[in-house]
């Protein structure tokens, strides 16, 4: 057992179900590797790391019983969470590598799976109203306010609030959202992070109105809870390697835990599990989309095609990618 460390807070039980007696998967000091050089590689683009903070600190992995979560034991406390999105992740970085992703062709990709979420609530856009929580620099709120839907965004940063209201999203406090109701609930690469998933996800469920979505996408965490135990953890991060798509089969599944940052790894059962005890129904694990497709030439329609293809292949093996869909019944 870690001693009390600054800088961490402790959760000696599912931080999901509140059920205690965790399977262990994994434990070892931040000081030392492979730990050591997962975390550095991790953050050597983005800022800095005070070692001196996480002196004497343990990577503790553990596994629900109940509901399958896998979570981080020792949690960064405010105070540096504060310094992680402040010097270890710089916000110019986070910046940049937000804006780098305003691009035509994500913004096509949101409007199409807009498309698909907003057909299955059954609404004219201009009738819908979203709650974009931890809307980052607005990829998805945007593009749902520009198809019509009321959009309302929770974030941390003045200056994203400031972005967000200038582009006619409501951005509102997390308080705020107790005792209101939206047709869907967004949460894209969030609740990874939460330090208290149980409470926050609870308070979201509750503002989805009857027959409304609440969208989660997640980390897919694959065979996570074999691999840690009998592999460790690696010595390179996954997106200093180029993610996802540069480390094919399971390595992915360790950024689902990334020291530090993916706080929180949630499997199907997890989503299950948390779906059925706040009054919910998952209806989908594969994220769908409509395609449009570009008929200003020869390549831009074999680029249309192309994409095409690939949506309709993901349809037919259920790709499954850490997404999941749940609707509270009308």
């Amino acid at each position: 057992m870690m001693p009390a460390t600054p800088g961490f807070e402790e959760r000696d039980a599912c931080p999901l179900c509140h059920a205690d007696r965790p399977a262990r998967l994994y434990a070892h000091p931040y000081a030392e590797d492979p730990v050591r050089s997962l975390v550095s590689s991790a953050f050597a683009e983005q800022g800095e790391v005070d070692w001196a903070l996480l002196e004497g600190a343990e990577f503790v992995v553990d596994r629900c019983r109940r509901c399958d979560l896998i979570y981080q034991r020792w949690a960064p406390n405010d105070a540096l969470m504060e310094i992680i999105y402040t010097r270890m992740i710089g916000p110019a970085f986070l910046e940049a590598y937000e804006r780098q992703l305003l691009t035509i062709d994500n913004f096509q990709r949101i409007a199409g799976e807009f498309a698909t979420l907003f057909e299955q609530l059954g609404k004219a856009p201009a009738d819908i109203t979203m709650l974009d929580f931890g809307m980052g620099q607005g990829r998805y709120a945007r593009v749902a306010r520009a198809m019509g839907a009321t959009v309302y965004a929770t974030e941390i940063g003045d200056d994203k609030k400031r972005m967000g209201r200038s582009l006619g999203i409501e951005v509102i406090d997390d308080a705020a959202i107790d005792g209101m109701a939206f047709d869907l609930v967004h949460t894209e690469q969030v609740l990874e992070h939460l330090t208290h998933p149980g409470r926050d996800i609870a308070r979201l469920a509750q503002a989805v109105a009857p027959g409304g979505l609440f969208k989660i996408a997640v980390p897919y965490r694959g065979r996570l809870g074999t691999l840690l135990p009998a592999k460790g953890m690696p010595r390179t991060a996954l997106f200093a390697e180029g993610g996802a798509r540069a480390m094919p089969g399971d390595a992915e599944a360790f950024g689902a835990i990334q020291p530090l940052e993916h706080l929180n790894a949630y499997g199907p059962e997890t989503i299950a599990w948390l779906a059925a005890a706040n009054g919910l129904k998952v209806v989908a694990q594969t994220r769908r989309r409509s395609v449009s497709i570009d008929t200003a030439g020869p390549r831009a329609l074999a680029r249309g095609t192309a994409r095409l293809a690939a949506e309709l292949a993901k349809a037919a093996m259920r790709h499954r990618i850490g997404y999941y869909l749940l609707r509270r019944p009308a």
